[in-house]
């Protein structure tokens, strides 16, 4: 989140009105997913969207229906792998419904580095899951 850490009982996304607090009342930080800029305070959900309009907004209106919903799938997976490379792109791939192929094609477009690979601990918990 990119915001000075600030407590508060409840945080309101300024896009959609989205109100999160904790169960108990206590004042906490804003959620990580959150980000706070001098154009208000954003959840994931209205970033996401935010990033999805950028690259429309850029895209001419007389372009085809197709070339607009790429580049609207394009920025989604951009935007994901921005705010979380250090995830696996099956991570984020599920994360944006899309193809393990497209997220590290949007690696690559980013020169972002390859995250790390998993812990012993993390492909053995995989190996468990899929044996189920």
């Amino acid at each position: 989140m990119s915001q000075t850490q600030t407590i508060s009982k409840k945080w309101t996304c300024d896009r959609c009105g989205v109100t999160v607090s904790r169960i108990d009342g206590e004042a906490a930080q804003a959620p990580d997913s959150w980000e706070s800029s001098a154009a208000g305070q954003f959840c994931l959900v209205c970033r996401r969207e935010q990033a999805a309009e950028a690259a429309l907004d850029s895209t001419p209106s007389d372009s085809p229906v197709a070339e607009r919903a790429k580049r609207r799938r394009t920025a989604l997976i951009e935007f994901e792998v921005s705010r979380t490379p250090e995830h696996a792109d099956g991570v984020i791939a599920r994360a944006c419904r899309t193809s393990v192929s497209a997220v590290t094609k949007a690696r690559r477009n980013l020169n972002l580095p390859d995250p790390p690979p998993p812990s012993q601990a993390s492909r053995a918990k995989q190996r468990e899951v899929a044996s189920r």
